[in-house]
């Protein structure tokens, strides 16, 4: 069974540690994030319990459409209270093994968290994200739904990614990229890793506006294929 390398947890509990406000405000100022939160609005709205996991003290939603939120991630607890609205419960903890009890979810978000899940290999990359959504299916009540928000490229350049991952990972958190290392997947990658363990999937790419964050940067959008998919499914 695979899991994050200690290089991999300590780089994005470090980046984001230290970049949640200024993630937060990107996503709240450029359009492309807009239009995520208009669908993840839709999908969210009327819910009863979610549990957001990777929140990182960023909120891709409005939290007033939920009644009870339960923000899930590496560090949570170490920021500021008032990092959070009065309906969310930041807890840390890691996606790839919940420290949550079994069928007690109305629904799960992961929003822009699968390539984040970085391993040693490409290989290992992809068992996190199936591990992180069998622990999603685990904590979903029968009938809950899994909601991920995730930024997807093309097969050709998939393939750059994948030969450029362990490059990334030697100089990531240097002067050269501060960033985590991360693999961004293919959309039916993604979608065939979901449909191993989920029912009724629907999955579709969402509208961009000027501007998309890349590597922690903001980067024109017309320079990039990388482009933000839905994905929504039922545990039944």
């Amino acid at each position: 069974m695979t899991d994050q390398d200690e290089q991999s947890r300590a780089a994005n509990r470090d980046f984001f540690t230290h970049e949640h406000e200024w993630y937060a405000a990107a996503i709240a100022e450029l359009a492309t994030y807009r239009y995520s939160r208009e669908a993840l609005n839709n999908e969210v709205a009327g819910t009863h319990l979610l549990l957001d996991i990777g929140n990182g003290g960023a909120f891709d939603y409005d939290t007033n459409l939920v009644d009870q939120i339960i923000a899930v991630d590496l560090f949570v607890e170490d920021l500021p209270r008032e990092t959070f609205p009065p309906n969310v419960t930041p807890k840390n903890g890691d996606a790839l093994a919940l420290n949550e009890e079994s069928d007690q979810y109305d629904a799960v978000l992961l929003a822009m968290l699968l390539h984040h899940l970085s391993g040693p290999t490409v290989d290992a990359v992809l068992e996190n994200t199936q591990r992180a959504f069998e622990e999603a299916f685990r904590v979903l009540k029968p009938g809950g739904r899994i909601i991920v928000l995730e930024s997807c490229v093309p097969r050709w350049f998939y393939r750059v990614e994948r030969t450029l991952y362990p490059a990334l990972r030697r100089i990531s958190g240097t002067k050269l990229l501060r960033h985590p290392p991360v693999l961004q997947m293919r959309a039916p990658i993604v979608a065939d890793l979901l449909n191993r363990r989920f029912d009724s999937l629907r999955w579709h790419r969402l509208p961009v506006g000027p501007f998309i964050l890349q590597f922690g940067w903001r980067f024109p959008t017309a320079l990039t294929p990388a482009r933000p998919y839905l994905f929504v499914a039922n545990k039944t």
